[in-house]
């Protein structure tokens, strides 16, 4: 099946992979594909929402063998144009449009490093997530704070002023035909820290952080109480079990574990049992 054919249950649980700069060649991608719909159980697919977000010359690569494989992946990329059009005079961006063509229906927003490597602010952001609705693309809006703010303990204050962004998109949302916001939008709270380092929160930290997010959503609209909270950072797949049992945890975003197909399938199981 094509990736764009993808629908997703909105009440299991969610994985996503984001590959972010890897691997380093086509046939790396096509070999991870097919180990990853080789060993992954068909029944996991029932319970778990599974999407992979590799970077942007390796989307057509995964999209066929999400469509020669037996398996129900979705598609996602890893950023978008932040201009609202379709084409134009943007060096080196990608626009929504170009993305559904490529079969996409699921694009990151807001990742740290996109923050912290190319300044990307809520203005960006925003326009950025304004631009993926536009064209039907769900977005997994990412959230986290870094070493210094969690040990200054300002995650809640730095994760409320991230989702002003979110309290803007609802304000628009109620004033116009678009839609439910609560279905476009998954939340990924990544803390800074964690991300690649091994480092983990408690998992009593993770629940209270999730639980905090989960009010704050439901204060900004209460359509919001059903959008899906993933953690990210450092998700292994000796410790997915143990993050799948934490409650207000919908699921994860997975780095470099994502890249090593029997691990990743380790995590999906994980949270295809909760």
């Amino acid at each position: 099946m094509k990736a764009s054919d993808y629908v997703a249950n909105w009440q299991n649980s969610w994985v996503i992979a984001n590959w972010k700069m890897n691997p380093s060649t086509q046939l790396t991608v096509t070999a991870l594909m097919t180990d990853l719909q080789q060993q992954l159980p068909a029944d996991a697919l029932q319970s778990c929402n599974v999407v992979v977000a590799p970077s942007f010359i390796h989307l057509a690569t995964t999209q066929q063998a999400i469509q020669h494989g037996s398996c129900n992946i979705g598609l996602a990329a890893q950023n978008l144009c932040a201009q609202h059009a379709d084409t134009g005079a943007f060096t080196g961006e990608v626009s929504g449009a170009q993305l559904k063509d490529a079969q996409v229906n699921y694009v990151l927003v807001g990742h740290s490093e996109r923050r912290q490597y190319f300044n990307e602010d809520d203005t960006c952001l925003i326009q950025k997530i304004r631009h993926a609705f536009a064209h039907d693309l769900t977005v997994v809006f990412c959230i986290g704070e870094t070493q210094d703010q969690y040990e200054q303990n300002q995650t809640q204050d730095v994760l409320s002023a991230q989702l002003t962004v979110v309290k803007q998109l609802a304000a628009e949302f109620a004033n116009t035909q678009l839609g439910n916001l609560a279905s476009r939008l998954i939340i990924a709270y990544e803390p800074v820290w964690a991300i690649g380092t091994g480092k983990i929160p408690t998992m009593q930290e993770v629940q209270n952080i999730h639980a905090f997010i989960n009010t704050t959503l439901t204060d900004i609209d209460a359509s919001l109480a059903t959008t899906p909270i993933l953690y990210g950072g450092s998700v292994k797949a000796d410790n997915a079990a143990e993050i799948a049992q934490c409650p207000n945890v919908n699921g994860v975003l997975v780095g470099g574990a994502s890249l090593d197909a029997t691990g990743f399938t380790q995590i999906i199981q994980a949270f295809a049992q909760i």
